[in-house]
C-alpha cells in the first residue's frame, strides 16, 4: 500500500495559497492527462470524469489551496508587511524562512522579530500581532524591494519534503494536498478497474478562506454520492487529547470516517462495509458540528449523500505537517472501491434516511 512519493512531493512542493492555486492545479492536470483532459472554471477548480457514462454519479473532492501570507505593504526601508491567507498563527512568523512568489521568481524572506534580550520579560512568550510583524528580504530601500516583490504577491513557508522514517513524510501543504493525492490516485485506480458508476474527481480552490470553490461546484454538480477528503487532526502526539478531538486518530492506522453531521449514515455504513471487505483499515471519529471543510458547502446543495473522509495529519496549519503514505493510499483505494459499490446499488435514493 506504499504511496506514490513522486506524486505526493510534486503536489506538496507546488506553491498554492488560496487565490494562487494554479501551480498545484497544474500538477494535478499533468498527472491526470493520461486519463483525459481536465475541465476548469474561472475560479480555478479543475475536474475530470472517468468510468462509464449513464451510471450513478460519484464525486470525490479535495481542496488544492494551502495557508500562506500575502504582501500588503513595503516601508521606506524595504521591509515587507503581510496579511494572512487562511489560518496562519502569528507565532509562526518570527524567525521563520518564507518564500515570496513574485513575477520575476522566488524571493527569500525571514520573519522579523526583536531579539529576545530586549523584549520585556512579560512579553517574551507572546507572539506580536501580525500587523506588528514584517518580513526581511535584505532590501536597502522601498524602491529596491519593489524591484523584486509587488503588493499582492503570495507567500508560503519554504517548500521542503522529507521522509522522517519509512513511509512517514514531513512537508508543507499536506492540508489538503493529501486529499488531492487521494482523489488523483482514486481516479487512476478506478479508471484501471471501473464499475458501473461515473467517478468525477474535483480539485477545489479557496477552501482555506471562503469555501468559494466548493460553493461554485455545489451549483454545478448533482451526483448521487459526494466524498469530501480533507486532513484530520491526529491525537497520537503529546500535544493532543483524543477526548477533545472527538476520537482517536493515529498516523498509519488508515483514513478517518466522520460519523455525525458530516456524513450520510447509510453511506457511512456502506463505506465501513466496503473497507472491511477490501481489507482497508479505517478509523472512526465523531462529527458533532460543522466539518469546517468543503463538505459543509457541498452538503448544503442537498443533492447528494455525502461522506467526510479524512487523512490523518499531524501539526496542521504549520510550516511542516506530517502524514503516513499508507493512509493516503488506503484512502484512495477506499474511494475507488466505494464508487464501484455505489455503481452496484443504483442512485441517490439508496441513501435517503428512513425510520
Amino acid at each position: 500500500m506504499s504511496a506514490d512519493v513522486e506524486l505526493l512531493s510534486s503536489l506538496c512542493l507546488a506553491p498554492g495559497p488560496t487565490g494562487f492555486e494554479a501551480p498545484a492545479q497544474d500538477v494535478v492536470r499533468r498527472r491526470l492527462a493520461p486519463l483525459g483532459e481536465a475541465q476548469a472554471d474561472p475560479l480555478g477548480n479543475i475536474w475530470l470524469e472517468v468510468g462509464p457514462v449513464g451510471g450513478p454519479q460519484v464525486v470525490v473532492t479535495a481542496h488544492a489551496d494551502q495557508i500562506g501570507l500575502i504582501v500588503t505593504y513595503v516601508d521606506e526601508h524595504g521591509y515587507v508587511f503581510v496579511e494572512r491567507i487562511g489560518g496562519v498563527a502569528p507565532l509562526l512568523v518570527p524567525g521563520r524562512h518564507f518564500v515570496i512568489h513574485g513575477a520575476g521568481g522566488t524571493v527569500h524572506a525571514v520573519g522579523g522579530k526583536k531579539p529576545t534580550h530586549i523584549i520585556p520579560a512579560a512579553e517574551r512568550d507572546k507572539a506580536p500581532a501580525l500587523d506588528e510583524q514584517f518580513l526581511d528580504i535584505g532590501a536597502s530601500s522601498r524602491e529596491a524591494a519593489l524591484e523584486v516583490v509587488a503588493i499582492g504577491d503570495p507567500i508560503t513557508f519554504t517548500p521542503e519534503f522529507i521522509e522522517l522514517s519509512p513511509g512517514v513524510y514531513g512537508t508543507q501543504a499536506l492540508d489538503d494536498r493529501a486529499g488531492v493525492y487521494c482523489l488523483v490516485r482514486a481516479l487512476e485506480l478506478y479508471a484501471a478497474a471501473p464499475g458501473a458508476a461515473r467517478l468525477t474527481g474535483v480539485s477545489t480552490v479557496h477552501e482555506e478562506t471562503t469555501f468559494m470553490g466548493a460553493k461554485a461546484q455545489a451549483k454545478r454538480l448533482a451526483p448521487a454520492v459526494m466524498i469530501v477528503v480533507d486532513g484530520d487532526f491526529c491525537s497520537d502526539t503529546p500535544a493532543a487529547d483524543a477526548k477533545k478531538l472527538a476520537g482517536e486518530v493515529k498516523l498509519g492506522a488508515g483514513p478517518v470516517l466522520g460519523r455525525g453531521a458530516g456524513s450520510n449514515h447509510r453511506l457511512l455504513a456502506m463505506a465501513r462495509e466496503v473497507a472491511a471487505a477490501e481489507g482497508i483499515p479505517v478509523q472512526l471519529k465523531a462529527a458533532p458540528e460543522a466539518m469546517s471543510t468543503d463538505a459543509d458547502e457541498l452538503m448544503a446543495a442537498g443533492t447528494a449523500a455525502t461522506l467526510s473522509l479524512s487523512v490523518p495529519v499531524r501539526y496542521m496549519h504549520s510550516p511542516f505537517e506530517v502524514a503516513h503514505g499508507d493512509d493516503l493510499e488506503a484512502a484512495a483505494l477506499l474511494v475507488a472501491a466505494l464508487a464501484r459499490r455505489v455503481g452496484e446499488t443504483g442512485g441517490a435514493e439508496t441513501f435517503v434516511p428512513r425510520i
